[in-house]
């Protein structure tokens, strides 16, 4: 026989929405077997369509999530990156000390490092955007998704750039936490005296970013 339905060659025959298609032997490919009006699913097919769906959705949807947290993480990083180097070139082209803080207004040091940081020229040093102080940069960190900290010796919450490029005597690291809670996708970003910005990795490939100590960051 040249032409057989799908059902029979796979020994289907209990599902009968397959016998609306067939396998031509000649020339290799499928096409419909239809037989009077074509017709369409049936309500059991339709079941076992939206079954298939929902139990390919439960397993992408964990998958997409993961990649979602994971996503938002490396980006927060790579956002405060940007800003430590703007404060940093800033203070050398300028010559003048430039100071990184948390804030709420834009202009003076308060509020949560999550929500926005702001970068000024801060000839006085006092950590507030006086007059003749210029404002550079008013950094938006994105709120609840990360939650970000900083820890430097005296808990000092600031960081200060000098004109030849150290920080203000001051070290210590940003850390990044996911409001998944899910320390895999942790981040932080360690700033040394002489002002060198690094990420911290995960040297032995446990999927943890360790810090400083060699140990997995804790947020």
């Amino acid at each position: 026989m040249d032409v057989i339905t799908v059902s029979q060659w796979a020994g289907l025959d209990e599902f009968p929405f397959l016998r609306a298609y067939s396998f031509d032997a000649r020339n290799g490919c499928s096409k419909p077997a239809l037989r009077g009006r074509q017709q369409g699913l049936g309500l059991l097919e339709l079941l076992i369509v939206l079954a298939i769906v929902s139990i390919m959705a439960s397993i992408a949807l964990p998958g997409l999530d993961e990649l979602v947290s994971q996503q938002r993480s490396e980006a927060a990083a790579r956002k405060l990156h940007r800003a430590l180097v703007m404060a940093r070139s800033a203070a050398v082209t300028r010559h003048e000390m430039v100071t990184l803080c948390r804030t709420a207004d834009g202009r003076k040091c308060g509020g949560s490092w999550s929500q926005r940081i702001a970068l000024f020229l801060d000839g006085d040093g006092d950590r507030q955007a006086n007059e003749p102080d210029q404002v550079l940069s008013v950094v938006d960190m994105g709120g609840s998704e990360t939650h970000i900290s900083w820890r430097s010796f005296g808990n000092r919450q600031y960081l200060q750039f000098l004109p030849v490029g150290s920080t203000n005597n001051q070290n210590g690291n940003f850390t990044l936490c996911p409001s998944s809670g899910d320390m895999r996708h942790a981040r932080q970003l360690v700033i040394s005296r002489t002002g060198r910005i690094r990420h911290a990795r995960d040297s032995d490939g446990d999927g943890f970013v360790e810090n400083s100590r060699g140990k997995p960051i804790q947020c």
